[in-house]
């Protein structure tokens, strides 16, 4: 069960009208249009959930570090690029200390080759005070994950492949751990955290939460994950009605979860692959306050939802 330390700040809609190529090769037939801009909204709102990120052995001096997260965009439609950019847009308002990319950038080598620039362009448009970091996702792999390394390069993106970086800060040090993914059997953990001290303080990044079960032996923070869109389908109460696909259970398929002695948080993500489908499962930016993990056994504070406020966008740019 998902922790309550999550709220839902703002919903980013684009109700301005989609670029001429677009609209010329996307014609939608004129009845079906009303079905078409409902389909098109359940894609496209993007949610923006605020979290108190709790994250073990984290300095006093770094509570109230600020990052966003994003994963799973799934670049393979013009319009995929059209929600980036409002995303790019949305995150660089934040201003956040960080920003994290957790994977699976395209679904395959055709839409890689046709998206690959426009991609590079907005991500370096994203802005963070202390640098943007990324992670591998399967899809990637399934790609070419040596161009997509080369464009996240090119854009001024840190690439973790089993390796770590250390941030020394004024308020302590900050180690961020990549791991590369694992369905592809890339992952390996014990190279990720081989400069890792046994009191550092580490943020994760691995695209699949089943990561998790190979990381009890290492010094985790917090792990942050991508990789199930969410479920694609949550029912309230419930959750997502469909079959795991993690081996330490659907119950991590998203938000913030306890596993052992660490928190996973798994990103909904923003694209969608082969279903192009979500049912209460909004498409997600990720909104880090990094703080304490609550003592075992506490009550967590819970953060109710916010009216969530619609905002109009400025045109997407043409593509």
């Amino acid at each position: 069960m998902s922790t309550a330390h999550s709220r839902f700040d703002e919903i980013i809609v684009d109700d301005s009208p989609a670029p001429q190529a677009l609209r010329a090769k996307n014609r939608t037939p004129l009845p079906l249009i009303p079905l078409h801009r409902l389909w098109r909204r359940t894609i496209d709102q993007v949610e923006i959930c605020r979290v108190a990120l709790p994250v073990r052995n984290l300095p006093q001096g770094l509570r109230g570090l600020t990052a966003c997260q994003i994963s799973d965009f799934h670049l393979d439609r013009a319009e995929d690029l059209a929600r980036l950019d409002r995303v790019v847009e949305a995150i660089n308002r934040q201003r956040p200390d960080l920003i994290f990319l957790t994977g699976d950038y395209f679904s395959d080598a055709e839409a890689m080759r046709r998206h690959l620039g426009g991609f590079r362009e907005r991500v370096a448009d994203l802005k963070a005070s202390l640098g943007v970091f990324a992670v591998a996702g399967n899809h990637d792999h399934w790609a070419s994950f040596a161009l997509i390394e080369q464009a996240l390069r090119a854009a001024g993106v840190r690439v973790l492949a089993n390796e770590s970086v250390r941030l020394t800060l004024p308020g302590g040090d900050l180690k961020i751990v990549g791991i590369d993914d694992l369905w592809s059997k890339r992952a390996e953990p014990s190279r990720a955290f081989r400069e890792v001290a046994a009191d550092d303080c580490t943020i994760v990044l691995a695209h699949n939460p089943d990561t998790a079960a190979y990381l009890n032996a290492f010094n985790v923070g917090v792990m942050l994950s991508g990789h199930t869109h969410g479920g694609v389908v949550r029912i309230p109460f419930y959750g997502s009605p469909l079959r795991s696909i993690l081996r330490i259970g659907k119950q991590y398929y998203a938000g913030l979860n306890r596993y052992n002695e660490f928190y996973i948080y798994t990103n909904r993500g923003l694209g969608t692959f082969w279903l192009r489908i979500r049912l209460n499962c909004r498409p997600e930016i990720a909104h880090f306050s990094l703080s304490e993990p609550q003592p075992s056994g506490a009550v967590a504070p819970v953060n109710r939802p916010e009216r969530l406020r619609r905002s109009r966008r400025r045109r997407a740019r043409q593509i």
